[in-house]
């Protein structure tokens, strides 16, 4: 597995969040400047990452610590970071994370969850490009994927999202073209129009499209902030993608070296890679 690519796309998801938070529940706007400035609707400082880089971090250092994946590692980590960061975590995260905390069953609370304000959102798409990394196969990245999902979002629509992100990183960082990778993706993320919701299927079909006409790393990130919407996760998992394509030296030095969370992205790799 190629370093550069693995740290691209760890680095493209968090310095593509970090930017595209100061877009986030904008209109679209062809004019926009990428730029990692802070401020955006939760006025986060220059640097500072969202609850997109935070959970694919809870996940990333999950593996790094235990050497698989461990539900109980991970929840226990999904309510630290809430604990510590809770102001851009939507409801369906910060309500799982709640109840799990106030001892309910994991699966129970992702039942009750589900139940009350339904999961086809992108909470869980915008960590799962670990799972892509960490993976042994094509299939443990596609079956592997889902059943992460689950954990918080149960709808069909969110695992199927994480699948097809997953199953793009895991091909990516093994070496495959933008044009194979794009053969399998599922036609549902590549046709219709964009609409930059925080919808699972929207969104992500926002940041498949957005992969598949960049030219670039920052021409990928550009597009995911003039869209406006939810900007930030949607250049999360365009931005992971495309840093995963192209690697770290296609993103921008100074937006790495302002990133908040760039020796836990470090650590976390040099733990996984050993």
């Amino acid at each position: 597995m190629d370093l550069s690519r693995v740290y691209g796309a760890l680095f493209g998801a968090a310095a593509a969040d970090s930017v595209g938070a100061s877009f986030e529940g904008m209109t679209a706007d062809e004019s926009r400047i990428p730029e990692m400035r802070g401020g955006g609707q939760f006025s986060i400082a220059p640097g500072e990452v969202t609850d997109d880089t935070l959970m694919m971090l809870a996940l990333l250092e999950t593996y790094a610590e235990a050497g698989y994946f461990s539900r109980p590692l991970f929840l226990s980590k999904m309510i630290q970071t809430i604990r510590a960061r809770p102001k851009t975590f939507g409801n369906t995260t910060r309500t799982l994370a709640s109840l799990v905390e106030q001892g309910c069953y994991p699966k129970s609370a992702a039942e009750v969850v589900h139940m009350i304000f339904g999961s086809r959102t992108n909470g869980s798409v915008m960590r799962t490009l670990p799972v892509g990394l960490a993976a042994s196969s094509k299939d443990e990245a596609l079956s592997l994927s889902r059943e992460v999902s689950s954990f918080s979002h149960m709808d069909e629509e969110a695992g199927d999202a994480c699948s097809a992100v997953s199953l793009a990183v895991y091909s990516l960082l093994h070496g495959k073209s933008k044009e194979d990778v794009l053969k399998a993706v599922p036609k549902k993320y590549l046709e219709g129009e964009l609409y930059p919701s925080v919808d699972a299927l929207e969104s992500t079909r926002c940041a498949f499209c957005i992969f598949r006409d960049s030219e670039s790393y920052v021409d990928a990130v550009a597009k995911a902030c003039r869209l406006g919407g939810d900007s930030d996760t949607i250049g999360a998992i365009a931005g992971g993608m495309c840093g995963a394509l192209y690697g770290i030296d296609a993103i921008p030095k100074s937006w790495c070296e302002m990133l908040e969370v760039r020796d836990r992205i470090t650590d976390a790799v040099e733990k996984i890679m050993v």
